[in-house]
């Protein structure tokens, strides 16, 4: 966070619950190797990885605290809080529906992630099994399903085979938006990511129509949350564009995109976006 970022009270909201997230997976680790369901080599890798990820979080949320004005806060594009900037997956993901085909760099996933990133760190499997656990013994916790959710957004490859995005990761942002409804992030990829499957399927137009109409319904939920919030912005405008075959609709959106991130990295191709929903005939 720079010092010119305006506070975003959504965003440090997020940040707090996934460090309470993050710390009660360290302790409940200790548990677990008590319980010998872990063995000291694999407990050491996890707790080092949460601790690393929890000492991230604090950071920011301190960085975020030191921004806050003593007026009232002025909500802020928020970022993806795992790795990877969320704005590159929304943008490539976006352009790539858009144009029906991906223009990626080899080796790098849809989120801009370069593969085999985290071979040093603690093995894919082992954090999911972790993750998956933790959402085990928390059901009730939007939090976990978030993290989730980011994880397997994360560590899937589009180009691997198989449907994308993992039916599971859409399952975890719908699960995190119903239990916190007023959650911009968890509704804006729950609509997104639910909108996504929808143009690998091969369910009937009736079917597709209707997931289309579920996953805008979160999308305005998203808006509704935080209409600061770029993300859901954004993605609201490419359903209603590419979905709804709505163009005129599209539009505010777009545009809103643009007043929320002025110089933001993929201006000139949300900027094209809005030209055709423009140009577009109606």
């Amino acid at each position: 966070m720079t010092p010119s970022t305006r506070f975003d009270p959504d965003a440090l909201a997020s940040l707090e619950s996934e460090r309470d997230f993050l710390l009660r997976s360290i302790a409940d680790l200790e548990t677990e190797r008590e319980a010998g369901n872990l063995d000291d080599d694999r407990y050491r890798a996890l707790k080092d990885d949460y601790t690393a990820r929890a000492a991230a979080v604090l950071r920011s949320i301190e960085e975020s605290q030191e921004a806050a004005p003593p007026a009232a806060p002025v909500p802020r594009k928020r970022r993806l809080l795992t790795g990877g900037a969320v704005l590159a997956f929304v943008i490539v993901a976006a352009l790539a529906l858009a144009a029906s085909t991906g223009n990626r760099r080899e080796g790098q996933t849809m989120t801009g992630n370069a593969q085999g990133a985290e071979s040093d760190e603690v093995p894919v499997a082992d954090r999911k099994a972790a993750l998956e656990r933790q959402i085990q013994e928390h059901p009730d916790d939007p939090a976990g399903h978030l993290v989730y959710a980011r994880f397997l957004i994360e560590t899937s490859d589009p180009n691997a085979g198989g449907a994308w995005p993992p039916p599971d990761a859409v399952k975890a942002y719908l699960k995190a938006a119903q239990l916190d409804p007023k959650n911009p992030e968890a509704n804006a990829y729950a609509g997104w990511t639910l909108f996504l499957a929808t143009q690998n399927s091969e369910a009937d137009p009736k079917t597709t129509a209707e997931l289309v109409d579920r996953a805008l319904v979160r999308l305005d939920a998203a808006v509704a949350a935080n209409d600061s919030y770029p993300d859901g912005v954004f993605f609201r405008g490419m359903v209603q564009l590419r979905g709804k075959n709505n163009p005129k609709a599209a539009i505010p959106d777009f545009e809103r995109y643009l007043v929320l991130v002025p110089e933001g990295q993929f201006h000139d191709q949300v900027k094209q976006l809005l030209d055709q929903a423009r140009q577009a005939p109606g």
